[in-house]
């Protein structure tokens, strides 16, 4: 079953609609936390570059380190204790870039950001190890590839503030409730699509890349699909966009008589030279 925007509330509201329940008791309620938990969506709104993470190394850089005003970035917010919805959207996350034609790295970035100030460089470290496994790069990376980072409290809070992404902590579960979606940023560090749930589609993350990349990656056969593909909010993902292709068929027609009449026109002057010749 595909689950779009799966936030901790909806992951556990699930879980609970499949649960027995007895017939006398009243269904438990969501706590506090996992209630706050979601996405105010700002689209075209510019992170903080200047805010300071560190990274696996226990290296202290700003997040404009990792935008390079050329390349488009992934980003994921995520704790590395997370025992569920943080693993499900990193795997679901390699899992797309798996079937990417993209190179990671070379067209575009990728970025995690722990929101949990108790995580270290190290659980950093294991963390991208395994990630970086799944997608079959563990085989001595560099930093530049695939970064994640932990950071201060105020510094989460404020590049959490940024992306409109609002999670809470439950002290009687000693964990987070949060969102599951992976912000799509501009290489300039803005915000030009969300992706939610845990499942990401080659489709959708290839033409989100292309998107915030402004038509700067891809082939020009895949420019000329962002014509035909938009982005729709209700089923919050990429779907046939009939104007782009009737826009399409049009040029094709267009250039289709021009083909014609082209060929006649040649016709006729090769036809108009023979009889002179006679």
């Amino acid at each position: 079953m595909r689950m779009q925007h799966l936030s901790t509330t909806a992951f556990l509201a699930l879980v609970l609609a499949r649960a027995p329940v007895a017939a006398a008791a009243d269904p438990p309620s969501l706590p506090p936390a996992a209630r706050e938990a979601d996405i105010d969506e700002r689209l075209g709104s510019a992170i903080d570059t200047a805010l300071p993470f560190t990274d696996m190394d226990g290296r202290r850089a700003p997040l404009g380190e990792h935008f390079d005003g050329r390349r488009p970035v992934l980003l994921v917010l995520a704790y590395y204790r997370c025992p569920t919805l943080c693993g499900l959207v990193l795997r679901g996350l390699v899992a797309g870039m798996a079937k990417l034609d993209y190179r990671l790295g070379e067209d575009y970035r990728a970025l995690t950001v722990s929101f949990d100030p108790r995580d270290t460089p190290a659980t950093a470290a294991r963390k991208r190890t395994a990630a970086l496994s799944a997608l079959g790069l563990a085989g001595a990376p560099t930093p530049e590839t695939w970064p994640f980072l932990t950071g201060a409290l105020p510094e989460i809070r404020a590049l959490a503030g940024d992306l409109g992404f609002r999670f809470a902590y439950d002290p009687q579960t000693e964990q987070y409730a949060h969102p599951a979606a992976v912000f799509v940023l501009t290489p300039q560090g803005r915000i030009s699509r969300i992706l939610y749930g845990i499942e990401f589609s080659p489709l959708d993350l290839r033409l989100s890349l292309l998107e915030a990349s402004r038509g700067q990656i891809g082939t020009p056969l895949e420019r000329v699909l962002m014509t035909c593909y938009r982005y729709d909010p209700a089923s919050r993902r990429y779907g046939p966009y009939v104007a782009g292709f009737l826009r399409l068929g049009g040029a094709a027609i267009l250039a289709w008589v021009a083909a014609v009449v082209a060929f006649f026109g040649w016709q006729g002057r090769r036809r108009r030279r023979l009889e002179r010749a006679r």
